[in-house]
């Protein structure tokens, strides 16, 4: 199985932080102030999303002085216990044991997911309780994106998965994931 990556979402590797009470106690103190549909498991891993990184970045403080290792951190020789993944795919540090890939919903929604990484093909998602689109992490994350590149960078041209904006100050060209994939036409692949 694999977990649903949203916003910015902080990945836990279960059988890595087992046995670490303090963990548990600091998941439980930033319970109530999470999103409705931040938190999903699956056997393996257990993911908690948010829409702020700078509330992100808080929540893995507060893993981190309760004995988790964050891959962004990790010393040479050190087994990450967790790591920070966006929903566009972007995983902060190395993180040996997590797999990210792409697939997209039956309604052509594309999503991020994150499984341990095995030879194992993905049999099914882990996502939140009660989730949909409309309420969902996923799709505010990518508004507010959307909003930002628009502002902030010159578009350049739209592909079936991507939509290509230019940064002005580098000149470089940034991909920003599409929330829903459109087929591409037939005639402008050739």
């Amino acid at each position: 199985m694999a977990v649903l990556i949203e916003g910015y979402s902080i990945v836990v590797n279960k059988a890595h932080a087992a046995g670490k009470s303090e963990v548990l106690a600091a998941i439980s103190t930033v319970d109530s102030a999470l999103h409705p549909m931040a938190l999903c498991a699956d056997n393996d891993l257990l993911r908690i999303g948010f829409l702020d990184l700078q509330a992100a970045r808080v929540f893995l403080t507060a893993l981190k002085e309760a004995g988790l290792i964050n891959a962004a951190d990790a010393e040479t020789g050190q087994n990450p216990e967790m790591v920070m993944v966006t929903q566009f795919g972007e995983i902060e540090g190395q993180c040996d044991w997590l797999k990210v890939q792409f697939t997209k919903l039956k309604d052509n929604t594309l999503i991020c997911l994150a499984g341990l990484n095995s030879a194992e093909a993905v049999k099914g998602v882990a996502m939140p309780k009660g989730w949909n689109l409309e309420h969902s992490i996923l799709k505010r994350y990518f508004e507010e994106r959307s909003h930002f590149m628009d502002e902030n960078y010159q578009f350049v041209r739209s592909e079936p998965m991507h939509t290509i904006y230019r940064n002005p100050e580098t000149q470089r060209e940034v991909r920003l994931l599409k929330l829903s994939y459109v087929p591409a036409d037939k005639a402008e692949l050739q």
